[in-house]
């Protein structure tokens, strides 16, 4: 009975998927992570927000920034519906993070990001969305 157990709890227990990334949180309890380029980076902020930045909602948000060909921001909330893209003239840069490898996704919360050689792609928990690559950014 108990081998039986065991099993079930080893076949239950949820695993990193062979192309799942997961990166360790940053101190304020944020979690950051950049493609392979170092063109696109993004930042998941947990709900609630951190000691200096309170999300608009009170719930999670995903903030993503491609550099070129234009500096632009997205920020993503958990559950609302499509995102608009903030055009900045400052470009402060990219998060110091690790890189999300092209053909792999990363999930926390309410959002999944996917990334390719075609770009980033990340979703909410209502299916809104944004897409950044070289050739622009869309949102959904």
């Amino acid at each position: 009975m108990l081998r039986l157990t065991l099993a079930l709890a080893l076949v239950a227990s949820p695993a990193l998927a062979s192309n799942e990334r997961a990166f360790a949180p940053n101190p304020d309890g944020t979690t950051s992570f950049i493609m392979p380029s170092g063109n696109v980076g993004c930042t998941y902020i947990p709900a609630g927000g951190t000691p200096v930045y309170q999300t608009m909602t009170g719930m999670a948000e995903l903030h993503c920034t491609i550099v070129e060909p234009v500096y632009t921001t997205v920020v993503l909330e958990a559950h609302l519906g499509a995102p608009q893209p903030i055009r900045g003239g400052e470009a402060p840069g990219l998060p110091m993070a690790g890189a999300l490898p092209y053909g792999s996704f990363w999930q926390a919360g309410p959002f999944t990001c996917l990334s390719s050689r075609n770009g980033l792609t990340c979703t909410n928990a209502s299916g809104a969305g944004l897409r950044m690559a070289r050739a622009g950014v869309v949102t959904w």
